[in-house]
């Protein structure tokens, strides 16, 4: 095999790769488990005044 061939082999199956990547990130089984995944860092500011208001009643 020439070295352009498998240069080519190998870009298509990248390509094939990408696009089926893309399918599976825009896939309507993924969108609740990435919105939850998006939502992580607003549940994590809700939780931290929670535990300043407990740390300074302790002192």
């Amino acid at each position: 095999m020439e070295y352009s061939t498998i240069h080519s082999i190998f870009t298509v199956i990248l390509f094939v790769a990408f696009v089926a990547f893309v399918i599976w990130a825009y896939s309507k089984k993924r969108k609740t488990d990435f919105d939850q995944a998006a939502n992580l860092v607003f549940d994590d500011e809700q939780k931290a005044p929670q535990k300043n208001k407990q740390e300074s009643g302790h002192e």
